[in-house]
């Protein structure tokens, strides 16, 4: 997919595992877009973002926010540089943390994003500025391990004013650390929508090709439902889920990658969601019962069941059936 690039800049914080201080080194200089060598490590990092399946939320009213209040007029030689001394002073203390290189962007892919990523170099090149400039050399950012970047946040700025979770966070090969989500600011209610997740996970199998030898689309819920079932807490894993049904872990993420559905990589599934891939379909002397799961403990619908004897208790079905039985005139 092609890639439009407005702007890319780069800044370093050095500081070594264990240790406390941490060193910064800013640019003014924006990397020239229409690079091809540039257009390509944005792509690979966005590209390597998605497969790690991000986790979603929204802003707090600290953070980026409070320092980019419009991104659509953002400055990002000054933003970036302000978000970066913030970052040095958030990991001075954390003996686990390590420095790295501050990648900014801001493209247009599919939609249009607004992306950092930390990225270290590859083992035994480095990343050098052109002599006597603030500027980085283009030939040497290629160096920079885009595949195993470090941490990394992307905005959905087409959906920033929306009631979707527009943030995505990866932990690369490390935990997201708490202060990176204090960095970006993040709203805590925002990051754990299990309800949400549910009815996400639910359109998702009402939509997605069906797996290799499954013809019945109920036939697949069910195989949800019981996968979820059968995991610790009901927890739902998407790439785990995606091997169990496609043998490919990246089937769901990337289907809800590319329909943007606002659902998290991980979530603890609730119960009323969960029963939703259940349907029961009953049949017998000519009559079908067909109805998902968890209508069968709604009070006021399915209310008894004793003996030889069903109790549909509806004024709308009653009604519906009385009209389908009157004579036909």
């Amino acid at each position: 997919m092609d890639i439009q690039i407005r702007a890319v800049i780069i800044h370093e914080i050095a500081k070594k595992e264990g240790e406390t201080d941490a060193d910064l080194t800013l640019t003014d200089k924006i990397l020239d877009g229409e690079n091809l060598q540039i257009k390509k490590i944005v792509s690979s990092l966005d590209a390597s973002f998605s497969k790690r399946s991000p986790s979603r939320a929204r802003f707090s009213n600290d953070g980026f926010k409070s320092e980019i209040p419009d991104f659509e007029k953002i400055d990002l030689v000054k933003s970036s540089k302000s978000l970066s001394r913030s970052f040095k002073v958030g990991i001075q203390n954390v003996h686990s943390a390590k420095g790295g290189y501050l990648v900014f962007c801001q493209y247009k892919m599919a939609r249009n994003y607004f992306s950092v990523f930390l990225v270290r170099n590859a083992e035994g090149s480095f990343l050098e500025r052109k002599a006597k400039s603030q500027e980085w050399d283009v030939k040497s950012v290629r160096h920079l391990d885009v595949k195993h970047f470090a941490m990394g946040m992307r905005i959905n700025l087409d959906l920033l004013n929306s009631n979707y979770r527009y943030i995505q966070l990866v932990k690369g090969t490390t935990d997201i650390s708490k202060y990176f989500e204090n960095w970006i600011g993040l709203d805590p209610d925002s990051k754990k929508q299990e309800a949400e997740d549910g009815k996400a996970l639910y359109k998702v199998f009402e939509e997605i090709d069906l797996p290799d030898g499954i013809t019945d689309r109920e036939d697949l819920k069910r195989m949800v439902y019981s996968h979820i079932q059968s995991r610790p807490l009901k927890r739902v894993n998407l790439q785990n889920l995606s091997e169990y049904l496609f043998g490919d872990r990246d089937m769901i993420p990337e289907h809800c990658d590319k329909k943007g559905a606002d659902i998290n990589p991980e979530f603890k599934m609730p119960k009323k969601q969960l029963d939703r891939f259940y349907k029961v379909t009953a049949r017998a002397e000519g009559i079908t019962l067909d109805a998902p799961r968890s209508k069968f403990s709604q009070s006021g619908i399915f209310i008894s069941k004793s003996g030889d004897s069903v109790i549909i208790r509806s004024k709308e079905l009653a009604d519906n059936i009385k009209k389908k039985l009157q004579p036909q005139e």
